[in-house]
C-alpha cells in the first residue's frame, strides 16, 4: 500500500453558519493516539460506508431503468435471476445501512454526532 501524500479531503456543506468537515491524512506506520486522530479515522470510515451506500443505490437505479425498458422483451425469463439481484442488493444495503448506524454510534461516543451528520448529508448528495 502506498502511503498517502499528505493532501486534505475537505467536504463543503451548504450550511454557511458550520465549519467545514476535514479528513486529514494519517500517519499509517503508526497508532492511532490520540481522539483527535480517532474520531478522523472514524469519520473517514463513514465518508466510505456513505459513499458505498450511494454508489450502491445509484447503481441499482440504473439496472431498474434498463430492465423496464427490456420488460417486453423477456417477460418471464428473468424473473428468477431479477429476485436473486434484488435480494443481494437489499442485504448489501442493509449491511452498509448497519455499518453508518455502528459508526454513528462510535463518533457519538467521540462527540463527532454533528460531523457524522453533516459527512452523511454531504455524501448523500
Amino acid at each position: 500500500m502506498m502511503p498517502y501524500s499528505g493532501q486534505e479531503a475537505t467536504t463543503d456543506v451548504s450550511n454557511g453558519s458550520q465549519e467545514p468537515i476535514t479528513i486529514s491524512a494519517l500517519n499509517l506506520q503508526s497508532q492511532l493516539t490520540t481522539t483527535e486522530q480517532i474520531r478522523r479515522f472514524e469519520l473517514l470510515r463513514l465518508a466510505f460506508f456513505t459513499l458505498k451506500l450511494r454508489k450502491l443505490e445509484q447503481r441499482n437505479e440504473q439496472s431498474e431503468q434498463g430492465r423496464r425498458g427490456n420488460r417486453d422483451d423477456a417477460a418471464g425469463a428473468n424473473d428468477s435471476k431479477e429476485q436473486k439481484d434484488q435480494s443481494e442488493y437489499t442485504w448489501r444495503c442493509s449491511l452498509l445501512r448497519h455499518a453508518i448506524f455502528q459508526q454513528i454510534v462510535t463518533l457519538t461516543k467521540l462527540d463527532a454526532r454533528t460531523q457524522a451528520m453533516q459527512l452523511i448529508e454531504a455524501c448523500r448528495k
